[in-house]
């Protein structure tokens, strides 16, 4: 507890002292100093915060999506690699092919037999029809431990290419590594091919830009080893790989083996090539797959590999950072020019909104320092219409009214004493008010005796006063508090009455109201007003065969009561209008009574509820009045 009040004073005094040191800054300084400390902080924060998340975000984008390019296209190659390996499956899935390498391997087999011409013929026509179609398939050959097999076609012509020295390929991993394999496709993409595999006796040179298939193949009941099935497969059968990607020109795409680079998609001169680092390739081996930023000839390069299953080639992408991010570095560019001219736009502003506080208050000290020493002549120059200038206008008024303080204290009581006597003449007024409808009640009373007196007893005339006089004191009654259906009922009637004494032919009244529900409170000159309107209206100065129904009944928590006449009713354009009318909270010329009555419910009771008009022409209108139900009386003019 002591701690906390020790922590309550120290804030206390921290806040006292920053306080008194700012106070002694001029106002202007303090102003100015803060508005642009606030502003630049916070454009300084949202710049720099924004271009880092905008950068970080872009980075982490351009790893995914180069990413995902290395690990489709090298998806794609594994699919190429697939269909050659499917093919080379044909040649050793002949039963007759196989057939014909047994009888060939068989010990003492004779070599200028009929029947092993024939064998080789059904061998090296499979190998030519493995190969026919498919262009890019440079030679296939299939190399037994005792002599190689060719692509030789239906007229005997050989195709494809040879194996210029078969002794020295038995000592090759071409020809090992596919038996360690045990029939395993091997892939072999080093520079050795060119030194093994020719075009024919003549070429200087060996095949290039060509990948190796190898297989080893095995009889199927006994497992002997027939020998090793090669297919050259030439590089161009993989360009295929890089479709859908030609918008990755940023950078260059490759296919790399563990010599080099064996192919290069889509080449841009301008994007980075591959790195000379032979120390990169052993990395990649051992990863298998990854993305690193990595530099080469002074740029800084990013680079994504990932290894084709079951080879030792990769494909990797390499693209110039500098060059992926050159999007970045502009928005980097642009936000610091955004940010310089927005502390630009802070310091003008800053100043001209300092100043404005500043110089209108040195302005008033200066004429409050003169009226202080006697001249109060002097008046504030007002030039706005901020703070300053409201308390300029309350020092003018000051100094004006210090001269004429005292016949401003003798206007002062005079005004005092006419207020007095307005207010007592106000309640006068008021007293009149109220009695005046008494003494005009008394009078109708005082009437009514005395004209029974002369005709000897009750006339339509005394009648006539009697009723007249029970309608104006129910007007007089309960002010603005609400009144029981039956109060509002027996209102309507005695109204009705009063119209009747005018007709021959009195106008009727229905009533379909359940005691339970008189009971229930309503708005006083409720009915009063509508049958009012009905009686104007819809019967105008007729009476005949025309009546007037009132209905009460219960629907959950309202009470509906509607009021229906047989008069001549209204057209659908008419109904209308009167709807728009009522609708409108503004003063209406006609219809008078049901605006009042609408304006009134809604009003107290709210939006809900109110009056509902429906009437066909020629025979009558309905109106129905929602309102809640309530059992007690309430206030209206509170609200």
């Amino acid at each position: 507890m002591r701690i906390l009040k020790k922590i309550k004073e120290t804030g206390r005094k921290a806040d006292r002292h920053i306080k008194t040191m700012l106070r002694k800054v001029s106002l202007f300084r303090r102003l100015n100093t803060s508005f642009m400390l606030l502003l630049i902080t916070a454009a300084i924060f949202l710049t720099f915060f924004s271009f880092y998340k905008y950068s970080d975000e872009i980075s982490k984008n351009t790893d995914r999506y180069i990413s995902l390019l290395v690990q489709n296209v090298a998806l794609k190659i594994e699919d190429t690699m697939q269909e050659y390996e499917a093919e080379a499956l044909r040649f050793y899935d002949d039963s007759q092919v196989v057939r014909a390498l047994l009888e060939n391997a068989e010990p003492g087999a004779a070599l200028d037999s009929e029947a092993y011409e024939q064998n080789r013929y059904c061998i090296e026509n499979a190998l030519y029809n493995i190969g026919y179609g498919r262009k890019y398939i440079v030679n296939i050959q299939f190399v037994t431990p005792e002599e190689p097999y060719y692509m030789v076609e239906p007229g005997g012509y050989r195709r494809g290419g040879i194996i210029r020295d078969p002794e020295a390929f038995y000592q090759t991993d071409f020809y090992r590594l596919p038996q360690e394999k045990n029939g395993y496709p091997v892939w072999f993409d080093t520079a050795d091919q060119t030194e093994i595999f020719y075009k024919n006796e003549q070429s200087v040179y060996g095949l290039a830009n060509i990948v190796t298939l190898g297989i080893a193949v095995y009889a199927p009941a006994g497992r002997e080893f027939l020998g090793v099935l090669l297919l050259n497969i030439d590089l161009n059968a993989f360009a295929g790989a890089m479709e859908g990607y030609e918008a990755y020109n940023d950078g260059n795409t490759f296919m790399i083996g563990e010599d080099g680079i064996l192919m290069w998609f889509n080449p841009s001169i301008s994007a980075p090539a591959f790195p000379k680092d032979g120390q990169l390739f052993q990395e990649m081996k051992e990863q298998g797959k990854g993305i690193r930023e990595i530099s080469g000839d002074g740029q800084k390069l990013i680079l994504a590999y990932e290894r084709i299953p079951n080879t030792f080639t990769f494909v990797a992408h390499v693209a110039d950072l500098d060059v992926l991010y050159a999007g970045t570095y502009q928005i980097r560019n642009l936000c610091i020019l955004v940010l310089l001219a927005v502390v630009i736009a802070c310091t003008v502003i800053s100043y001209y909104v300092t100043s404005s506080i500043s110089e209108p208050v040195g302005q008033l000290i200066k004429v409050m320092q003169m009226a202080g020493d006697g001249k109060w002549n002097e008046r504030y120059q007002n030039s706005g219409n901020d703070e300053i200038t409201i308390l300029g206008d309350r020092f003018n008024e000051m100094a004006d009214k210090t001269d004429q303080l005292i016949e401003q204290v003798y206007l002062s009581e005079i005004r005092r004493q006419k207020v007095s006597i307005s207010w007592i003449n106000a309640r006068l007024d008021a007293l009149l008010m109220q009695i005046n409808p008494h003494f005009l009640y008394n009078t109708l009373d005082i009437i009514r005796w005395e004209a029974m007196y002369e005709a000897g007893g009750e006339s339509p005339v005394t009648q006539m006063i009697e009723k007249f006089s029970q309608l104006y004191r129910m007007g007089m009654r309960t002010g603005g508090n609400t009144i029981t259906l039956k109060e509002g009922v027996e209102h309507a009637k005695a109204y009705l009455e009063v119209i009747n004494f005018r007709h021959r032919e009195k106008i009727s009244l229905e009533l379909q109201v359940d005691p339970e529900d008189e009971k229930l409170y309503i708005p006083q000159f409720m009915l009063q007003p509508i049958m009012e309107n009905a009686v104007v209206h819809a019967f105008g100065d007729a009476s005949r065969g025309y009546g007037i129904t009132i209905r009460a009944c219960r629907e959950e928590n309202r009470l509906l009561v509607s009021v229906r006449d047989n008069g001549k009713g209204m057209s659908q354009e008419e109904l209308e209008k009167l709807t728009s009318v009522m609708e409108k909270e503004t003063f209406a010329e006609e219809n008078i009574g049901l605006v009042n009555v609408n304006q009134r419910i809604r009003l107290f009771y709210g939006e809900d509820y109110g009056i509902r008009l429906t009437s066909q022409k020629g025979e009558g209108t309905e109106i129905i009045i929602s309102l809640p139900v309530r059992s007690r009386s309430e206030n209206m003019e509170k609200t």
